[in-house]
């Protein structure tokens, strides 16, 4: 019986039923917003009402010049003005002399390890000055600065004009004439202006704000007193909880809160990281700009032009689209171009020739010795026939050329496509590396020995090495000496050249 009576009771007065308690919940939160001196809302229409209109507007007319202000200021650039107003004179002076510009006129005076040595020991005597007090100035500076550029910049216009449609943009000459509007237009607008003025520090000091934005716009783009005031009206719409009262009603959802993100900025880790990068990337330019050049004089030494031939296939510029569609490269057609020229046009002829005087012709006190010489000479030959062979292979008719072509225009779809392109590629800069190391070697095999017999030669009557250096000399018309040190400068140059490039076997 009981039962029957509260489920009487329940069916009359709404007892348990949701839609019934949400609705006296509703019904409450109206009331509580109506208590409020701010009447922003009609709840019976459902309207948002012309008050809430002048309250943005308001808001707006104060901030108008800051806005207009903010939005003529690089977001960036206010960065690097908050922390350079925190430095010292001395760590202001350190940032200039860390500048590419500034790295690159120390450059001219000295050379790369004693510049980078000076650009290290700056970076330290600037990193020294920063406290963790200093870190927070900064942090907690830039902070305020973002939240009250965010509040400035907010769009009052946009939602003004949804009670006024003639209003126009920063007129502030004719008073605008605002209408009740349908609630849900503004709805998003309000969640919009939560999430920028929520969140704002109330109880900050705003001094030091109003001293930077001085010295960067030469005036105050607001008064100090007329902010204040702002803030203030702001945290009393916030504490008393109308915009969120507000919105529970407009969304028919007593359960909404407001929602917004406290900003809490960190610029200062970010600023010291960015000086480092900048000097590093000065420093690696005027590294590569100096091995560039070195590159280029090595070769007119030793080709007399810098315009060296290009292998037919393996060459920079028939992997353009791979690199421009992010696959991979012929990483080493350059230093190979080089090595096959340097094979053509000095192995061939002048180190074969020296090879058949001083190997062949020579009468060693120790055939033994000879062997090295002879076999890195051979080995030369043999590389130059590999690396025609590499550059016959990447022809488009040819095994790993065709592997290219067939699988390219499915790579930007096709993982397994992509993957076949990669792996011929590193199969190529593998065995285009393998050929250029094994050069090196080589070469520094046949220099070292060339070395010991030139010094062999000028022992003689007493020379240890070879036996007959008076009939080897005649034989090459008393220019024996000359083409041995002709050709061993030859070697050193070519390999001072290949070292100017990173050559390294891909393993994995």
């Amino acid at each position: 019986m009981s039962s029957f009576f509260s489920n009487l009771f329940s069916s009359l007065f709404g007892g348990n039923d949701p839609e019934a308690q949400k609705k006296r919940i509703l019904k409450n939160i109206a009331k509580s917003l109506q208590k409020t001196k701010y009447h922003f809302y009609k709840s019976g229409s459902h309207e948002a009402e012309p008050a809430l209109a002048k309250f943005f507007y308001e808001i707006y007319k104060a901030l108008s010049n800051a806005q207009k202000a903010f939005q003529e200021t690089n977001p960036k650039a206010l960065k690097n003005v908050v922390i350079n107003s925190m430095l010292s004179d001395n760590q202001k002076e350190i940032v200039d002399n860390l500048s590419e510009e500034a790295i690159n006129d120390f450059s001219k005076k000295m050379d790369l390890k004693e510049l980078s040595e000076k650009v290290k020991k700056d970076i330290e005597a600037f990193n020294s000055e920063f406290d963790n007090n200093k870190f927070t100035k900064i942090d907690t500076l830039y902070t305020k600065l973002i939240v009250m550029m965010n509040l400035c910049t907010y769009d009052y216009y946009f939602i003004i004009k949804k009670f006024d449609s003639g209003f126009r943009e920063h007129n502030f000459s004719t008073p605008p004439k605002f209408q009740a509007i349908n609630s849900s237009y503004i709805a998003e607008d309000l969640k919009n202006f939560i999430d920028v003025a929520w969140g704002l520090p109330f109880d900050a000091d705003w001094d030091d704000v109003f001293k930077l934005l001085k010295f960067i716009k030469g005036s105050d783009i607001i008064a100090p007193n007329l902010w204040k005031r702002i803030l203030s009206r702001i945290r009393t719409i916030k504490d008393r909880h109308v915009f969120e009262m507000m919105l529970q009603l407009i969304s028919a959802n007593p359960a909404y809160r407001d929602t917004y993100k406290t900003e809490d900025l960190h610029i200062a880790d970010d600023y010291l990281s960015q000086i480092r990068k900048q000097a590093d990337s000065a420093l690696e330019n005027i590294k590569k700009r100096q091995a560039a050049s070195k590159v280029d004089s090595l070769l007119t030494q030793i080709f007399g032009t810098n315009a060296i031939p290009k292998l037919k296939n393996y060459n920079d510029s028939n992997c353009d689209i791979l690199e421009r569609k992010g696959i991979g490269s012929y990483k080493y057609a350059v230093p190979l171009s080089y090595l096959k020229q340097f094979l053509l046009e000095y192995t061939k002829k002048e180190v074969r020739e020296i090879s058949d005087i001083l190997v062949i012709r020579g009468e060693w006190s120790n055939q033994q010795m000879s062997t090295p010489m002879s076999e890195a000479f051979h080995k030369l030959l043999e590389i130059n026939d590999q690396i025609t062979v590499l550059d016959n292979h990447m022809e488009e008719n040819a095994d790993w050329g065709i592997k290219i072509k067939t699988h390219l225009p499915r790579a930007d779809r096709d993982k397994d496509s992509r993957g076949i392109i990669q792996t011929t590629l590193k199969d190529a800069n593998n065995m285009a590396a393998q050929c250029i190391i094994s050069a090196v070697q080589n070469f520094i095999i046949f220099d070292r020995n060339l070395k010991m017999l030139l010094e062999d030669f000028v022992k003689m009557p007493r020379s240890e090495l070879l036996l007959n250096w008076k009939d080897l000399d005649h034989f090459a018309e008393g220019r024996l000496k000359e083409m041995c040190v002709s050709v061993y400068k030859k070697i050193f140059g070519f390999v001072q050249l290949i070292q100017n490039f990173q050559i390294k076997v891909d393993e994995e």
